[in-house]
């Protein structure tokens, strides 16, 4: 999993792992997973 600067909402700490999940159909974008390299906290951002 790639790391990105991404400020943690959680921890603040600023580098995350992300993915990105097709959640919906196949025209629509996709869902973005971000796990906080510290706290391990992960949330996701619709695309």
């Amino acid at each position: 999993e790639p790391i990105v600067k991404v400020e943690c909402p959680k921890c603040g700490n600023n580098e995350a792992y992300t993915w990105i999940v097709q959640t919906r159909s196949g025209d629509e974008g996709g869902t973005v997973f971000y796990r906080c390299t510290r706290c391990r906290y992960t949330w996701r951002i619709y695309t």
